[in-house]
């Protein structure tokens, strides 16, 4: 049992077995029977527990993947201090497209806090853009933008769709002082 990584999910039976216990838990309404749950995946309970505590945890375990992985993209990038929010948003858009197995079953299945922890990775630079003060108004901006991404990935994340998700994106980005109110601090 451990940890999902991306050395792992690169060995061909740990990524088979994964994709077993996706397809399992997209096709099972019922997660409390395990015995239920390895039979539709086709494995057994030790190898369920070898990749996930319980079947309870393979969400949790998903979204932390993902957001370790989407962090330490963005966290790189934050250091150039000349990088645009456009081109953040773009680099995320392209991580969730490269990635997009398991956005799609985080999307379906998940609360959605790993898209919002994602796009809160970008506040310094959002703030830095608009000076924004207002806390709420932030979190107002943060959900619009939440909403687009879901737009998109109503439409399957397809990588044509990427410019023009950012160009609404930015749309909210360019308008949020008049559609939010005062939420930047005027010095």
């Amino acid at each position: 049992m451990g940890k999902l990584t991306e050395k792992k999910l690169k060995n061909k039976r740990f990524h088979k077995t994964e994709e077993a216990i996706i397809m399992a838990f997209s096709l099972i309404k019922d997660y409390s029977s395990t015995k239920r749950f390895v039979k539709v995946a086709q494995i057994s309970r030790s190898t369920l527990y070898r990749h996930h505590k319980t079947i309870s945890q393979i969400i949790p375990d998903y979204e932390e993947y993902i957001f370790k992985k989407y962090k330490k993209v963005i966290q790189k990038l934050l250091k150039n201090k000349n990088i645009t929010l456009r081109h953040l948003y773009q680099r995320t858009l392209i991580f969730i497209v490269a990635n997009k197995k398991i956005a799609q079953f985080l999307y379906q299945f998940g609360n959605h806090s790993t898209l919002e922890k994602m796009i809160f990775l970008l506040q310094p630079k959002i703030i830095a853009a608009h000076r924004i003060s207002n806390y709420s108004m932030f979190r107002i901006y943060i959900k619009e933008v939440i909403e687009v991404i879901e737009q998109w990935e109503n439409n399957g994340f397809k990588i044509d769709e990427i410019s023009p998700t950012i160009g609404k994106i930015m749309y909210l980005t360019n308008t949020d002082r008049y559609r939010l109110g005062p939420i930047s601090s005027q010095k």
